[in-house]
């Protein structure tokens, strides 16, 4: 009784084992390929700028390629080194020429740039590549006119690009302005805030009123917590106002709306310095460049000032090659009779009748005359319509081939895929192995179940 009750239990573990293990199979069965990083990712990276001062515009161009049969999903990254913040949006798409996106591109605030491929090399797996460029700033102060060697890292390898370093050699202390001028730069390297500096040559009358104007284009507002104007005597080797201030000594009264600011200073005196910062954020990021006008007037004469900022482009290209599909070569095979379609006999042309009548029938004997003769003398063979045993005129049969269409009845073999030392993306194969496993323990719960019952007839009996 004990082992019957044994071979039950062990057959409804194995069954349920069985149950279980062929769910998980086809689970994973059903699962995607998974993404994976691309570590033979190549890329080609090269600049022409030269930098002379602390965050100096470096623009980079690259050339990218990917093993052939990578995935949807596969990435590769590069890696800016220390000298280098990332300048510019975050995101951008390498398209072919038809607009289809190969990869996308996103960096972010530590200058790692991580490409992905898109579903477009699902059908296009081969020579997937193209190119890219993309800004950056000189985050350091430089020293010395050499070539420095910037590291960028790719993947699991390096990539070294020399930049010129080139100090300032002429005009490079900035001096008091000697007329009224605006300048515009952004303010972070996301480019979604702008920054406006007003600057004015030192009073030239003993008081002297200054109103100043800015009024931002389409597609920027301005922000009115962060209009900072900004007075004194002392300018320092950059050519701006230095301390001490004379803020509190000559304040300046502000009226800021989103879309114009006007800043008033009344009785300055000769020799006082100007400036006035004004922060605007980006409404409109589609835009290519911004534009932001104003007027400064001092003691009554009027300037117009105008200052423009293009947005630094981050692009790429891309593309790659579909699998050729073999053409199948319909080889329609030309018929070539292999012989003369004759006979298999010649059949006689005359067919002579197998049977002729015997003789020409003759009286055995010449009758009596009173004698009538049994019949008239018939042929014994009646002249036989002759069973025209022709010799088997049988149908010639022509052994002419008709023409065979030949179709190939295999599908055009798969080129091959590169070799593939290391797995680029799991695809859910092994599922089946599970299913393999699943019927192999059913096959078990049911021998044990079978011999659960034999054991208890046996008892029975």
């Amino acid at each position: 009784m004990n082992n019957q009750l044994h071979l039950r239990t062990v057959s409804m573990v194995a069954a349920l084992l069985a149950i279980a293990t062929a769910v998980l199979g086809l689970g994973l069965t059903a699962l995607p390929a998974n993404a994976a990083t691309l570590p033979d990712a190549h890329i080609n990276l090269t600049t022409e700028s030269v930098v002379s001062n602390q965050w100096d515009q470096v623009d980079l161009s690259c050339e990218w390629s990917v093993p052939d049969h990578s995935q949807p999903g596969d990435t590769f990254s590069v890696q800016l080194p220390s000298q280098l913040r990332w300048f510019g949006k975050a995101s951008f798409d390498l398209n072919n020429a038809n607009g289809d996106t190969v990869a996308t591109a996103v960096a972010n605030d530590a200058g790692l740039v991580v490409f992905t491929l898109s579903d477009f090399v699902k059908a296009h797996p081969l020579n997937v590549g193209g190119t890219c460029s993309f800004s950056t700033q000189y985050a350091l102060v430089p020293t010395g006119g050499e070539t420095k060697e910037l590291t960028f890292t790719v993947g699991s390898s390096v990539v070294r690009v020399p930049v010129a370093v080139e100090p300032c050699q002429r005009d490079c202390d900035p001096q008091a302005p000697t007329a009224a001028g605006k300048s515009m730069s952004w303010v972070d390297p996301a480019q979604t805030e702008l920054r406006s500096v007003f600057t004015m040559p030192a009073m030239a009358a003993d008081s002297n009123d200054v109103v100043v104007t800015d009024t931002p284009a389409a597609g920027m507002d301005i922000d009115c917590a962060r209009v900072t104007p900004r007075t004194g005597q002392v300018v320092g080797s950059n050519g701006s106002i230095v301390e001490p201030y004379d803020d509190d000594q000559y304040p300046a009264a502000i009226d800021c709306t989103p879309g114009k600011v006007t800043v008033t200073w009344n009785g300055l005196p000769k020799g006082e310095h100007v400036e006035l910062f004004v922060v605007t954020r980006v409404t409109d990021p589609s835009l290519a460049v911004y534009e932001n006008t104003g007027t400064v007037t001092i003691a009554g004469t009027e300037s117009p000032v105008v200052a423009q900022l293009r947005r630094t482009e981050a692009s790429g290209t891309g593309d790659g090659t579909a699998v050729p599909t073999p053409t199948p070569t319909a080889t329609t095979a030309t018929p070539t009779p292999s012989a003369t379609p004759t006979p298999s006999e010649t059949p006689s042309a005359t067919a002579t009748p197998s049977a002729t009548p015997s003789a020409t029938p003759t009286p055995s004997a010449t009758p009596s005359a009173t004698a009538t003769p049994s019949a008239t003398p018939t042929p014994t063979a009646t002249t036989a319509t002759p069973t025209a045993t022709p010799t088997v005129t049988s149908e010639p049969v022509v052994t002419t081939s008709s023409p065979v269409l030949v179709v190939p009845t295999e599908q055009p073999s798969k080129t091959a895929a590169s070799d593939g030392s290391e797995q680029l993306a799991s695809t859910g194969a092994q599922g089946s192995a599970f299913v393999f496993v699943a019927a192999a323990l059913l096959a078990v719960g049911s021998l044990l179940a079978f011999a659960s019952a034999r054991w208890k007839g046996r008892r029975t009996n």
